[in-house]
């Protein structure tokens, strides 16, 4: 389906063509966010997140020791969370994954659930014991006013109707209740010289570019009102920035990403030499990225933003 003229975000218009190539994509010139020109239906978009993105058994997207540091860094968000709603209470963690939120938010006595439109990683939850639910959050008529917290953590990116999902959160959350969204930020220097080359542009998964204007827009018009923001993420700042220096070098980008999946085409990258050559250089520049990655600490701009919102009077969609 084709995106809407005016932005999904702020309701400006009409938006231009970004810059030119393929997949097309339209930018609006009011707050600066962008989506794909041609946005799939809900259930072409759930395909893609099947077997070949999360491991059949597992659940896991990432070979051993890149998805144990994944796994362990998860808990950074339980400490941010916990410092704003300390709880316990109940937690919705959206686009749960395999559900690792979900079992440290437990373990501190919340009452977690989650959801997924992935058939192999709500397997992989449920498996453990965990309460996930599968389809796409507005359909799955969960009870009004029932969490006191809600995340999106690199969910909101790939949905097809953003709009509808926070509007749903809305209903979903006590009137108290804390909103938390983490997603790539596009925009920046990085963003500007890499264009479609750019890690998070992420094509076919990645369907909306938020800039933190556009967030902000979004989530007042579903009525919304933030609280704080961060533009580091210990996570995926300093990945990101290693991978889009490696971008800069011509040939299929973020190689040294996609080689580090367990999925077929991570198999292929990783039986080719350019491969090899991509992680000896992100061995080398590891350091200089995450250390670099610091400054958006200090300057409001990077290449990963978190929000927190609460529900407020903000004019609804």
């Amino acid at each position: 389906m084709h995106s809407p003229e005016r932005c999904p975000c702020c309701g400006g218009g009409p938006r231009a063509p970004w810059k030119p190539g393929e997949p097309a994509v339209l930018a609006c010139p009011a707050c600066g966010g962008s989506s794909l020109a041609a946005l799939p239906a809900p259930t072409a978009a759930a395909d893609l997140y099947q077997a070949e993105y999360y491991a059949e058994t597992s659940g896991g997207r990432f070979l051993g020791l890149a998805e144990r540091a994944i796994v362990a860094l998860k808990d950074t968000r339980v400490r941010a969370i916990l410092a704003r709603k300390a709880g316990p209470g109940s937690l919705l963690d959206v686009g749960c994954g395999r559900g690792d939120l979900l079992e440290r938010f437990q373990a501190r006595g919340w009452w977690a659930e989650g959801t997924q439109v992935s058939r192999t990683a709500a397997a992989s939850a449920t498996a453990r014991g965990l309460t996930v639910h599968l389809g796409d959050l507005p359909g799955l008529g969960l009870a009004e006013g029932s969490f006191d917290v809600i995340t999106f953590f690199h969910v909101l990116e790939h949905l097809p109707d953003p709009a509808a999902y926070l509007e749903c959160a809305g209903r979903l959350l006590r009137q108290d209740g804390l909103l938390v969204v983490e997603v790539p930020e596009a925009g920046g220097l990085g963003w500007r010289i890499l264009g479609r080359r750019h890690l998070c542009f992420d094509h076919p998964h990645h369907l909306h570019f938020f800039t933190p204007a556009a967030l902000r827009a979004l989530a007042g018009r579903c009525g919304f009102q933030v609280e704080g923001e961060t533009h580091f993420s210990i996570e995926y700042s300093a990945f990101t920035l290693l991978q889009n220096l490696l971008n800069l070098l011509p040939g299929e980008p973020n190689r040294l990403y996609r080689s580090l999946m367990q999925n077929p085409d991570g198999a292929r990258l990783r039986r080719q030499p350019a491969t090899w050559l991509h992680g000896i250089l992100g061995a080398l520049l590891g350091l200089p990225a995450f250390l670099s990655a610091f400054g958006s600490l200090v300057v409001p701009r990077g290449n990963t933003m978190r929000f927190y919102f609460r529900k407020g009077s903000g004019d609804a969609l």
